[in-house]
């Protein structure tokens, strides 16, 4: 298990204190074991589970486990209630981001995906990699596409340790708005952690070192500024 501590908390407070700078982070799934209950949906019989044997951060994980025998294993969500994060150039408000962060790693099988869709639409299937991909096409994927949906391929291998990936949303994709996720193993065993959109990647490399907290996504309705940390 990869664990990363907020040891260095207090360093951190005392230099928001000091610099005066903020920017916007939310927490899209961190430990919150109720985020699985958003997974509605699926192709094939597919299992979400919160996972407290493996996780990337904290104590649990989101385990996705699809069924022997198919390539498009995944729990998804088209419309969550309440998601409507506007992918932008330039973020200036509360509902708008460009930046995201994600940990997964394959326990097995040759691929995994995460993909995000458009006002509930998945966008056009092309070819399996493309980069520049169309807009719409909201998906990245390490290792082997194994249902041809396309997407940016982030690495040429399937992770088999967690690893973590920051990724420009606005020069991904371009503008967009997310109201969903879906989490795709395509086969085996996949597993998710610390999902997080933010307005630039500095907040986003400092969460994957530890330094910072923020509270759940669900806290953000009328207290915005209290997530905000130092830029």
């Amino acid at each position: 298990m990869r664990s990363l501590t907020f040891s260095l908390l207090a360093l951190t407070l005392a230099f928001v204190l000091c610099s005066g700078a903020w920017a916007d982070v939310i927490e899209i799934f961190e430990e919150d074991e109720d985020f699985i209950s958003n997974l509605t949906n699926e192709d094939t019989p597919t299992t979400a589970e919160i996972d407290d044997t493996d996780s990337f951060e904290g104590e649990v994980c989101i385990n996705i486990t699809a069924p022997a025998g198919v390539t498009n294993g995944q729990k998804y969500n088209p419309n969550i209630p309440g998601w409507s994060y506007k992918i932008v150039e330039k973020p200036s408000s509360a509902d708008e981001v460009r930046w995201i962060m994600f940990a997964w790693k394959k326990a097995d099988g040759d691929g995994i995906m995460i993909q995000f869709p458009d006002n509930g639409a998945w966008g056009v299937v092309a070819a399996a990699f493309v980069d520049p991909p169309a807009p719409g096409t909201g998906r990245y994927i390490a290792g082997a596409n194994m249902t041809g949906w396309t997407g940016i391929q982030v690495s040429e291998d399937a992770p088999t340790d967690w690893e973590y990936v920051i990724r420009d949303l606005y020069e991904d994709f371009e503008e967009f708005t997310m109201t969903g996720v879906a989490l795709t193993p395509f086969t085996g065993i996949g597993l998710y952690d610390s999902i997080y959109l933010a307005w630039t990647q500095d907040e986003l490399e400092r969460i994957a070192k530890g330094v910072i907290q923020v509270e759940p996504v669900s806290k953000l309705s009328a207290t915005w500024g209290d997530v905000k940390t130092s830029d």
